[in-house]
C-alpha cells in the first residue's frame, strides 16, 4: 500500500481507539505500530527488529530520566514541597500571574534541561497549583507545555538546535540571540494568554463550583501562608535548581575548558542527564526522609520502592510511542511526504517549516524532523541566498507544532497530570501548533529585514 494512504489509515485507527474506544494507549500503540509496518509490506522479521529496537531506543535515551525524575517529581509533591512553591508562586507573581510564572519557568528550564527530564521536574508544580487556584489543569499544562517545548525545539545549545546551525554553518551566538527573540513571544502569546483564555473557557462552563473556591482563596490569606509541617519553598526550588546547576555546570565547562581538564570530566559525569536526575532524587529523599517515611510503611527505600512501581505504565506508553515512531520512519513516509511537498512548488522559506512541521507529526521526533529537513532544504536555501539563522530558524520552528500521540512528549501531561487524551490536543496540539505558526510569522518578518539587522547576512 501507498505509504502515505497507510499512514492516513493508521492515524485513523489510532484516534478513533484512543478517543472513542478509549484502549490503552500502550496497547493503541503498539497495536497501530504493527498495522503500518503490514500495511506498507515490511518483512516480519524486519518489523520485529525495528520494534524491538524503537523501544530500547527510547529507554536508552530518556527511560532513566522518566524513572529518576518521576520519583524526584513524587517526591517533592508527595512531601507537600511543590504545594508550598505553588504558594510561592502565587504570593510572589500574584493569582492573576500563575500561568505567566509557570509559562516562564518552562521556558527557561528547558534551554539547558532535556525536555522530558524538565517537565517530570516541573510538572508536580502544575498539581499543586491546581489544587491551591482550581483553576483548569489544561490550562496549567498548556503554559508549561508550550514554554519547555518552544526552547528545546528553537533555542541552541539544546541538542537539535545546535545540530541544525552546525549543518548549514549558522554563527551559535547570533543563532541563540535570534532563536529567544523568535520563540519567547510566541511562548507568551500562545502559552500564557492561550493557557488563560482556557482557563476562563472552564471557568464559564463550571462557574459556580470555582467562583466557591476562588472566592475562598481570595478572602482567606491564610491558604497562601507557608505550613511549617511541609517543606518551605525556598528549599523546594533550591532541590529542583539542584539537578539543573549540575547541568548547566557541565555544558559552560564544555565549551570554555579543555576536553581533558579534570572540572570537564567530573561534571560532564556528574552533570549528565540520568546522573544529575539520580543524585536529586537521592539527596531529595534524604532532606525531605522525614515529610516522606510517614507515607510508606518503614523506610526511605521502602517509599522508593512504593513509588517506581507507578512509573511502569508510564515507560509503557512513552516505549510503544517510539515502536510507533520507529516503524514511521522505516516505512520511507519522511521520503514520500518530501516528493510530495517538492511537486507542490512552495516558496524554500515556507517549505523548511512545513516539511519539519509534517515530518516531526509523522515520525514522533523533533530532533529526526529538523535533521531531515535541514539535510533536504538548507543547503540549497543558504546558495540561493537565505540567512542560514533564518532558514535554520525555520526548520527548528517547524518542529514545534503538531504535537500528536506519534511523539512520546504527547505523553508526559495526559500521564503526569491525569488528563484525558481529548484534554491532552487541547493542553498540547493546539497551543504548541499556534507557536509554531506564530514564530514563523515572526522569522518572515526578521528575513523581510535580513539586510540590515546584525548576524543574518
Amino acid at each position: 500500500m501507498n505509504v502515505l494512504v497507510a499512514f492516513i489509515i493508521t492515524m485513523a485507527v489510532l484516534l478513533i481507539s484512543l478517543i472513542v474506544f478509549k484502549i490503552s494507549p500502550g496497547v493503541s500503540l503498539f497495536s497501530c505500530a504493527v498495522l503500518m509496518a503490514l500495511l506498507c509490506g515490511l518483512p516480519l522479521n524486519d518489523i520485529l527488529s525495528y520494534i524491538t529496537s524503537g523501544f530500547g531506543n527510547i529507554m536508552t535515551a530518556i527511560g532513566l530520566l522518566i524513572l529518576f525524575g518521576g520519583i524526584f517529581g513524587m517526591m517533592l509533591g508527595d512531601s507537600g514541597g511543590m504545594e508550598e512553591l505553588a504558594k510561592g508562586l502565587l504570593r510572589t507573581f500574584g493569582k492573576k500571574n500563575d500561568m505567566l510564572a509557570l509559562n516562564l519557568a518552562g521556558f527557561i528550564v528547558s534551554i539547558p534541561v532535556y525536555f522530558g527530564s524538565a517537565y517530570i521536574t516541573l510538572n508536580p508544580l502544575v498539581n499543586s497549583l491546581q489544587k491551591l487556584t482550581k483553576k483548569d489543569t489544561s490550562a496549567y499544562v498548556a503554559a508549561l507545555f508550550t514554554g519547555l517545548l518552544l526552547t528545546h525545539c528553537v533555542v541552541a545549545p539544546t541538542p537539535g538546535p545546535l545540530a541544525v546551525a552546525g549543518q548549514i554553518g549558522a554563527n551559535i551566538g547570533w543563532f541563540i540571540i535570534y532563536g529567544i527573540i523568535v520563540s519567547l513571544p510566541a511562548s507568551l502569546l500562545c502559552g500564557w494568554q492561550y493557557a488563560n483564555i482556557l482557563n476562563r473557557r472552564s471557568f464559564a462552563v463550571n462557574s459556580e463550583a470555582i467562583k466557591k473556591e476562588a472566592a475562598a482563596l481570595s478572602e482567606n490569606a491564610e491558604l497562601l501562608k507557608a505550613d511549617k509541617t511541609k517543606p518551605s519553598a525556598g528549599l523546594t526550588l533550591a532541590l529542583i535548581a539542584f539537578p539543573i546547576v549540575l547541568i548547566v555546570i557541565n555544558s559552560i565547562f564544555k565549551a570554555v575548558l579543555p576536553a581533558k581538564h579534570p572540572f570537564v570530566i567530573f561534571f560532564g559525569f556528574v552533570g549528565n542527564n540520568n546522573v544529575a536526575l539520580f543524585i536529586a532524587m537521592l539527596l531529595t529523599g534524604i532532606v525531605l526522609r522525614r515529610y516522606l517515611v510517614p507515607l510508606s510503611a518503614s523506610s526511605l527505600w521502602n517509599y522508593i520502592d512504593k513509588v517506581s512501581d507507578k512509573m511502569g505504565n508510564i515507560l509503557m506508553v512513552i516505549g510503544c510511542g517510539n515502536c510507533f515512531g520507529t516503524i514511521l520512519q522505516k516505512s520511507g513516509l519522511d521520503t514520500a511526504l518530501v516528493e510530495l511537498l517538492s511537486k507542490m512548488n512552495i516558496p524554500v522559506l515556507l517549505l523548511a517549516f512545513v516539511l519539519a512541521m509534517i515530518i516531526r507529526a509523522a515520525v514522533g521526533s523533533a530532533t529526526v524532523a529538523m535533521l531531515t529537513a535541514v539535510a533536504i532544504v538548507g543547503p540549497s536555501a543558504v546558495a540561493m541566498g537565505y540567512s542560514p539563522v533564518i532558514i535554520g530558524l525555520a526548520i527548528c520552528t517547524g518542529t514545534v507544532g503538531l504535537t500528536l500521540p506519534t511523539d512520546a512528549a504527547f505523553w508526559l501531561p495526559a500521564r503526569y497530570s491525569n488528563i484525558t487524551v481529548k484534554e491532552a490536543f487541547i493542553a498540547t496540539t493546539w497551543p504548541t501548533t499556534f507557536a509554531g505558526l506564530t514564530g514563523f510569522l515572526i522569522i518572515l518578518l526578521l528575513n523581510a529585514f535580513s539586510h540590515i539587522l546584525p548576524g543574518l547576512l
